[in-house]
């Protein structure tokens, strides 16, 4: 797997090529995850498309608070997961203030239609431009046809959703066995503890 780390300033010099792109921050690459990973990598062996991740370096609340971010995984594990899950390219984008004031349109143009994604996958809680502002149902109309767009339904454990919150509440409870049932892997307990 190839890891390149994406931005405002190279993103138009990178080189591409078509692909299937899964899109999500991927905290942990928990059960929920791999779900959205595994269904972009069956497209993409239906399109014969090679299949890219695009994450970001770091959560999106570390930029607007002091307060530490407990990640599930740091971005070696991240990428050593992704690469276990057959992904080809992990596209990494750093997370900057600039990065965060894109306007919808401006996220999908800058960065998933010059990624020549073919097909964007997500799970159905993804938001993305200022604030968070769009949702994935915004995703292929802003597209203007240059991709398709699906979307993962949630995955349920106990009729709850695997969420990395959930996990990172389990790990602190101390409920390690369970935090691993959602995980799908260990837990590692050498966490970095990241502030913004």
């Amino acid at each position: 797997m190839v890891t390149v780390m994406i931005d405002l300033n190279n993103i138009h010099q990178i080189t591409t090529q078509p692909c299937v792109l899964a899109l999500g921050f991927f905290d942990g690459v928990h059960r929920g995850h791999q779900h959205v990973i595994k269904t972009a990598k069956r497209i993409a062996q239906q399109r014969g498309l090679p299949l890219a991740v695009m994450t970001f370096d770091r959560h999106a609340s570390t930029l607007f608070s002091d307060q530490p971010f407990d990640y599930l995984t740091t971005l070696d594990q991240k990428a050593a997961l992704m690469a276990d899950l057959g992904v080809q390219t992990l596209y990494v984008a750093r997370f900057t203030r600039e990065f965060a004031a894109l306007t919808p349109q401006a996220f999908v143009s800058q960065f998933l239609v010059t990624l020549q994604a073919q097909v964007v996958v997500c799970g159905f809680d993804y938001t993305f431009g200022q604030f968070g502002a769009a949702g994935v149902e915004s995703l292929e109309t802003l597209g203007q046809g240059h991709f398709e767009t699906r979307v993962v339904a949630a995955l349920q454990a106990d009729r709850e959703k695997i969420s990395s919150t959930r996990i990172r509440q389990l790990r602190q409870a101390g409920r390690i066995e369970e935090a691993e049932r959602l995980l799908g892997h260990p837990l590692n307990f050498h966490q970095q503890i990241v502030a913004g």
